[in-house]
């Protein structure tokens, strides 16, 4: 259909209910109980008598949802971050390290939750958004924040479609399509309505251009705002500001979600759970019987009531027997729970359970680097992503200076002692270590902050005076 902006990519509506499961796995139980039947079937669908209904509803809330994927994302996450990212950003971009989207996100909290996206989804975008600007613009207006770059980022499940074109050599994106919301304020004044608007980024003519798509009068989608960002200088942008963050790399393809496997077999762990507490609540109590009672006798007990316990003695006739009949244990299900929360382990699931297996040194180091393989790629992908966005803000800005943002991809606890650090200083004071690698060093164990350079460590140590007395005979 021409002028479409809605239409979707046959990959991206594909993709769509992977990332959905994996969100609404991550998000918990009461996301999951609450999509009902999407995540776990009634057992009886061709019944649908309010008794049956309200049977199954018995059944979801007896189910215990076991949530190892959204701590394992956590986990993962953290171990990301348990150190500060290596920030080299110049004098003029400070701004991003407190509010790097416009709406007060640091670029810190920013590239947290890309990170956990990317892990989710396998994907995540985020665009360098520019404000109009009708030519050139100037030192006092970017100081004062009136004209400002901004980083945005963006869900997988809002890109729905692209397009790379050939440039010379090169292949850029000449088409990105993204699904927003803005609000509006109703007609009282009190209220706001929430609406949807598709943001076109094209390539015309080798000029970047923003298209704002939102409904008509007449039900059909018109453009709403279009614009020509300008860069500092006042120059027409030649590419699309906007980098797409994968879990293997970069490019415009969609990745597969790495914790797509372990949210499938959390839905499945779930409906077991749901079969486990729905036996144990029918068949788990005790359940009392009696035999040998005549009518006249089973009368007068019926009259009389009968009460179970130590200080309640119950009279039977001769040759009568009371008794509990204990269902058996069935195992079947409990089983299989028990063995998807190995397999959950095996998949990455860390925060569950941790192997009690005594392993060497090497064989505990082997097993850290493959588990944490997709992490580091990701972790890699993310800070190469950042690292290109600072650019583009920077020549928006009008600096000029090489920037840098890195994330932490050693996940093992610092294993610097005494004895290594001692090492490392003597190297350094006998000229067999240059100082940029002893601060490398100290920064990776975390001696030194992450975010210093090392140029601000050198100023730092030349700003010091020493000690009184420590050059004293």
């Amino acid at each position: 259909m021409a002028n479409d902006v809605t239409y979707q990519r046959d990959d991206f509506a594909k993709a769509l209910p992977d990332w959905t499961l994996v969100d609404d796995i991550c998000a918990g139980e009461r996301v999951i109980k609450a999509k009902g039947t999407t995540y776990l079937p009634m057992p009886n669908p061709k019944d649908q008598s309010e008794a049956n209904r309200a049977r199954y509803q018995q059944y979801t809330d007896r189910a215990v949802f076991y949530n190892a994927t959204g701590r394992t994302l956590q986990g993962l996450v953290g171990a990301v971050f348990r150190r500060a990212p290596t920030v080299d950003i110049p004098a003029g971009l400070e701004y991003l390290t407190s509010d790097a989207n416009g709406n007060g996100v640091s670029i810190y909290q920013q590239s947290q939750s890309v990170v956990a996206a990317v892990l989710k989804s396998g994907r995540r975008g985020l665009l360098v958004d520019y404000p109009k600007t009708e030519g050139q613009t100037s030192k006092a207006e970017q100081q004062a924040g009136l004209v400002r770059a901004s980083i945005v980022s963006y869900p997988a499940n809002q890109i729905i479609n692209w397009r790379t074109i050939k440039v010379g050599g090169v292949h850029r994106l000449g088409l990105v399509v993204i699904r927003e919301s803005y609000e509006e304020v109703t007609s009282d004044g009190f209220g706001i309505e929430e609406k949807t608007q598709y943001r076109a980024l094209k390539l015309i003519d080798g000029r970047y251009t923003v298209e704002i798509w939102r409904s008509g009068n007449t039900g059909t989608w018109v453009i709403h705002d279009t614009y020509t960002p300008l860069d500092g200088a006042g120059k027409a942008w030649d590419i699309i500001p906007f980098t797409f963050v994968g879990a293997e790399n970069n490019d415009s393809s969609i990745d597969r979600s790495p914790l797509l496997d372990l949210a499938n077999l959390n839905k499945a762990h779930y409906r077991n759970s749901a079969d486990y507490e729905d036996s144990a609540f029918f068949v788990g109590q005790a359940q009392p019987w009696i035999s040998g009672l005549t009518e006249n006798w089973r009368d007068h007990m019926e009259k009389q009531g009968i009460y179970i316990g130590s200080r309640s003695p119950i009279l039977l006739p001769d040759g009568g027997a009371f008794g509990f009949a204990q269902v058996e244990p069935n195992t079947l299900v409990k089983e299989a729970m028990d063995q998807k929360e190995k397999q959950m382990v095996a998949l990455g699931a860390r925060l569950i359970e941790r192997g009690s297996a005594v392993k060497t040194a090497t064989e505990a180091q082997a097993e850290n680097e493959s588990e944490h393989s997709v992490l580091s790629l990701v972790a890699e992908n993310v800070s190469e992503a950042y690292t290109q966005a600072i650019q583009w803000v920077a020549q928006f800005q009008n600096v000029q200076a090489d920037t840098e943002y890195k994330l932490n991809q050693d996940f093992a606890e610092s294993n610097l002692d005494a004895q290594m650090l001692t090492a490392l200083v003597n190297a350094w004071q006998s000229g067999r270590l240059p100082s940029s690698d002893l601060w490398a060093n100290l920064r990776k164990h975390g001696v030194i902050n992450a975010e210093k350079t090392d140029e601000a460590i050198r100023e730092e140590l030349d700003s010091e005076e020493p000690e009184p007395g420590l050059n004293d005979e």
